[in-house]
């Protein structure tokens, strides 16, 4: 019992002896916390949901451009009709979406019709006549023309 006793009052003296210096007694080490522990409720929850978005959004972008459909002797002749009224200074191009498309001396011959508006304001229609090489992979405007 002596044990007890003596524990009991070394306790009793240190706990006196530091009350008398006005010093704080040792306690105990406090826990690091994590710092997912620290991160607010709404980050742990909006950061995921984010970045699980944003992976779909890249993965269908990717998908979808892959999928497009090749280009075609209309659509190239479309394209450089357009842009050929857009350098004279044309707005409201509108190419027909029809368009005959003839083979002659190894090249596509693609005709059809085009409306726009000139710089003065006057409504213009015109025929387009486009000629397309296709070599190989590759696909050239050899020449597009417009004629009143």
């Amino acid at each position: 019992m002596e044990r007890t006793d003596a524990a009991t009052t070394r306790a009793t003296y240190c706990a006196a002896m530091t009350s008398e210096l006005g010093e704080r007694a040792p306690e105990a080490p406090a826990q690091k916390s994590s710092p997912l522990a620290r991160t607010p409720l709404w980050a742990r929850i909006t950061v995921p949901v984010v970045v699980l978005i944003g992976g779909a959004a890249v993965v269908v972008g990717v998908s979808a451009a892959r999928s497009q459909p090749p280009a075609t002797v209309e659509s190239a002749c479309r394209s450089a009709i357009e842009a050929t009224l857009e350098s004279r200074g044309h707005t409201d191009i509108d190419v027909s979406r029809s368009f005959q498309v003839t083979e002659a001396d190894g090249a596509d011959r693609v005709s059809g019709s085009v409306t726009s508006v000139d710089e003065s304001g006057h409504v213009d229609h015109a025929l387009v006549r486009c000629v397309v090489r296709i070599q190989g992979d590759s696909m050239r405007v050899v020449s597009a023309r417009l004629s009143d």
